[in-house]
């Protein structure tokens, strides 16, 4: 999915116990003292925070893969362990070998940096017709385009009916409601079309491209493009913690698998191995040269890939707390840009129902660490994120365990607190609704999402509605009144975030309507408020 998964489990709760077996035999290793070092932290980790099931970490050191390894195992309460052909959902991390197709695209003559995404997508459209004209290939992949956070992700997430076409169709209607150029804002969905423009201009389509230019170059044989394709008897499974926050985050859970990058996959849908992934990160740290000399893309396209194109964030620098805190940071051509501890480190996260990841890069030392987990376990990859560029660095020097239990700690009293606050808010018991409840059925549509049907059920006092955004089966239940027009779901699948959906009423009947989502710790991909449903029926 996307940057981040469901926030409330993102920031979990010390772990009180659980499984902590360690995995495999490690591919490729040495003794060198950075994977060790690595190892070493990595078991520790898994040892401090017994609720994670399973870790992959690949690391490279000086243009060599020296620790590709699984650890824990894949699926909670089974002894089923991860090793270096355990297959995990890595998501976002995908946007950087989708700017390295362009890039190899760029090389061929096929297209330019700066085209405009018209001259390949001709029916391509932006809410803002300057905004249409103006938009480049590049602007498709820095988070600049003036969309706000998330925006259109409700036909990515979660695994929703849409399809490629549908989600790039969709563009004209998603409101702008930034300036064009004029800052940061993270998205999904221009990748999306960054994977339609790949396809007019090379006649295929991405997944078979990113296969031919990138997979099967790098024999990269148990990686694929789309998590439909996992190999479902190596794949880790997805886990996170359902509890209501305002009892405290419940157990960890096994989750159901997502399609969601089905459609969206230049976005996020690459599902790879810690064995697989070394090998990419080996012909990023080559600038585009694999160990065996053979070139995939120029040394100018890699130096491309990586220059700050968009500032996202700024701060004072390292702190006591944060020793690692850039003073810049920025986004390039699928990559964060920003320095650590007076190195130029390259990165990116992703996250999707039940796996987060990260990879991070340190290209003056041609080293590198990938983090794959298969829980949505914060402060484990927060640990490992900061403490695995430390040890490439040769550092071991602060303690990042115990500096994320503290941040995890606060976190989850602030997310609890928050969240009882919500629970009062969601609580019904305003005025009733102005209408019969049948006059509240019918067909809903929105331009960019489609239809939101709504359903009169049972009778007399049993009569209810019910609810189904039409294009994601996830996103069904019961609708109730809550609060005069206003009425609030309650999904079937109590993983997903409910919503409120407030009707218009215009001559005494129901004409439109606008959705949010109840809790406001929901994860940025339930961009509800951008819906703008109209009755057609």
């Amino acid at each position: 999915m996307l940057a981040t998964t469901r926030r409330s489990a993102l920031v979990s709760a010390l772990a009180t116990g659980g499984l902590a077996a360690f995995g495999s035999k490690a591919f490729a290793q040495e003794t060198g003292s950075v994977a060790a070092a690595v190892d070493k932290l990595a078991q520790e980790v898994m040892a401090a925070f017994p609720d994670q099931p399973g870790l992959g970490i690949t690391v490279v050191e000086k243009g060599k893969i020296t620790l590709a390894k699984g650890y824990g195992v894949k699926t909670l309460g089974q002894p089923d362990r991860c090793d270096e052909n355990t297959i995990f959902g890595i998501a976002s991390n995908t946007k950087a070998m989708t700017a390295a197709l362009i890039a190899m695209l760029v090389e061929d003559g096929k297209l330019a940096w700066d085209d405009p995404v018209t001259k390949h997508l001709p029916n391509f459209q932006m809410s803002d017709p300057v905004v249409t004209k103006l938009m480049t290939v590049r602007d498709l992949l820095v988070h600049r385009s003036g969309l706000s956070l998330g925006a259109g992700d409700l036909m990515i997430w979660p695994d929703p009916t849409h399809t490629r076409a549908d989600i790039v169709a969709g563009l004209k209607y998603l409101p702008i409601g930034g300036q064009f150029r004029g800052g940061y804002a993270y998205d999904n969905v221009l990748y999306v079309a960054a994977g339609a423009v790949i396809e007019a201009v090379t006649g295929q389509s991405w997944e078979a491209v990113i296969k031919a230019r990138i997979f099967d170059p790098l024999a990269m044989t148990s990686t694929v493009s789309s998590p439909s394709l996992v190999d479902k008897s190596r794949r880790a499974a997805p886990h996170a913690r359902l509890g209501p926050p305002v009892r405290g985050l419940g157990p960890q859970t096994v989750l159901p698998f997502d399609n969601s990058f089905a459609s969206a996959a230049p976005a996020g849908g690459v599902n790879t191995t810690p064995r697989d992934i070394g090998q990419w990160m080996l012909v990023q740290l080559g600038l585009g040269m694999t160990p065996g000399g053979k070139r995939l893309w120029g040394e100018p396209s890699a130096k491309e890939m990586w220059k700050p194109q968009t500032i996202t964030a700024w701060a004072d620098g390292p702190s006591d707390e944060n020793p690692v805190r850039p003073t810049m940071q920025a986004y390039g051509l699928g990559w964060f840009v920003q320095d650590h501890r007076g190195e130029r480190l390259l990165w990116h996260t992703g996250g999707l129902a039940g796996f987060i990841s990260y990879t991070g890069l340190l290209p003056g030392r041609k080293s590198g660490i990938m983090i794959m987990t298969n829980a949505e376990e914060a402060p484990v990859l927060r640990t490992l994120r900061y403490g695995g560029p430390d040890r490439l660095q040769g550092r071991g020097d602060f303690d990042w365990i115990a500096s994320s239990k503290r941040v995890q700690a606060q976190s989850e009293a602030d997310t609890i607190k928050d969240a009882a606050r919500a629970t009062t808010t969601a609580t019904p018991g305003g005025a009733k609704p102005s209408l019969p409840l049948a006059s509240y059925a019918g067909v809903y549509r929105d331009p960019w999402y489609g239809t939101v049907t709504i359903s009169l059920t049972g009778k007399g006092k049993k009569q209810g509605l019910h609810v189904s955004f039409d294009k994601t089966p996830a996103l069904r239940g019961k609708l109730d009144p809550f609060d005069g027009e206003m009425f609030k779901t309650t999904f079937d699948d109590r993983t997903q975030e409910d919503a409120f959906i407030t009707f218009d009423l215009k001559d005494g009947k129901v004409v439109s309507a606008l959705v949010k989502a109840v809790s406001p710790l929901a994860d940025f991909s339930y961009d509800y408020q951008d819906l703008r449903l109209s009755k057609v029926s």
